[in-house]
């Protein structure tokens, strides 16, 4: 057992471009490390922001007393960062429309390369030793794999004697087994055999394998999307988020407090008008009298005085610590600028002269 690093890619619905992350664990080899992983994606708290998830890469510390696994592991590394440039650095490229494709073809030919001459290297000193080709390690795994799903035929024997040839250097043979596990087909007996229903997490190869630039296509899927409305992922907050016993001994200052859910109606029932701030009264119109705080709201700005006993307490700190207060203000004056604008063009006045205070 060892540990492995299993690196994913995906489109954060929430920021709106494309991101990577790695899960590690604890596996017998790599192979057993990308199943491992995906039930670890699958409990992650931000998966429900994410789309497009790929598993792309699978990377670990070799042992350097071992020169195969320390060839694998080095191409692991180089497979890694051209997962990530594939998936992640050229479509963010795409999205942004940046004109940086002539050094991101670069960056990627340079991987490529690199990748051949860490065969040349290992053929070299190991091919003797029985070392198969560094580059496609996993490759042949899988390609093993969907040649023992043929079953008995010419089409199986073709398979298994080109992952022969591969193993035994052939470069036209090494080639057409990573084009086989990029492009989710390949051509056996003179007909094409299509793939791709073995491939995905569930299939005999989990993963993808973005080495060239032919899955493109995906991106205009997600090119003009909206990012996640933040405001609308916002929880109605209880009363086990607020400090133990904090409602009690609330001092004056700049604490993020909880409104109680039960005082609030109509249209004010929603979870941005739980989070308030006691603000100094001498900066504005209005006075703190005994059993009052003049409070001002987190997100909408609005600015009341209101008894200290309609807070249910001091919100927990690292609940507080999540929540960018900037962007949900951002994201609510843009709201409510475009509901009143459409108000007054629907209706011939301003929605924003009507009294929304909160109904204590």
């Amino acid at each position: 057992m060892r540990e492995y690093n299993v690196h994913f890619s995906f489109y954060s619905e929430e920021y709106g471009n494309f991101d990577d992350m790695s899960y590690r664990v604890m596996a017998k080899n790599p192979f057993e490390a990308r199943e491992l992983a995906w039930p670890l994606c699958d409990q992650d708290s931000d998966t429900p922001l994410r789309s497009n998830i790929k598993q792309f890469a699978v990377t670990w510390a070799p042992n350097l007393l071992d020169a195969g696994d320390y060839f694998y592991s080095h191409a692991a590394d180089i497979k890694q960062h051209l997962g990530r440039l594939m998936n992640v650095s050229i479509p963010n490229d795409r999205i942004a429309n940046n004109e940086r494709q002539n050094a991101l073809d670069g960056e990627r030919y340079g991987c490529i390369s690199a990748l051949r001459t860490l065969d040349d290297v290992a053929k070299d000193l190991y091919a003797n030793k029985g070392m198969i080709p560094p580059s496609i390690y996993e490759e042949l795994h899988y390609a093993e794999k969907l040649c023992e799903h043929l079953g008995w035929g010419e089409k199986a024997d073709a398979l298994w004697d080109r992952i022969d040839r591969a193993k035994k250097w052939d470069n036209a043979a090494i080639y057409m087994i990573r084009d086989m596990l990029k492009d989710g087909y390949t051509t056996l007996c003179g007909e094409t055999e299509l793939l791709n229903e073995h491939f995905g997490r569930n299939g005999i190869y989990p993963v993808h394998n973005n080495l060239d630039e032919h899955d493109y296509s995906y991106i205009s899927r997600w090119r003009n999307k909206w990012k996640v409305d933040s405001l609308r992922r916002l929880p109605f907050y209880k009363e086990t988020d607020v400090i133990k016993n904090s409602a009690d001994h609330m001092d004056y200052g700049w604490q993020t407090l909880l409104l109680n859910c039960k005082l609030l109606n109509g249209g004010c029932y929603t979870p941005e008008n739980q989070l308030w701030q006691p603000v100094n009264p001498s900066e504005h119109d209005g006075y703190a009298k005994d059993g009052m705080l003049f409070v001002e709201n987190l997100i909408t700005g609005q600015c009341i005085t209101c008894n200290k006993n309609s807070f249910i307490g001091v919100l927990r700190p690292d609940i507080a610590a999540v929540l960018d207060f900037d962007a949900l203000k951002k994201e609510y004056a843009a709201t409510h600028s475009e509901v009143a604008a459409n108000d007054r063009g629907a209706d011939g006045y301003d929605a924003d002269t009507e009294d929304d205070e909160l109904d204590r």
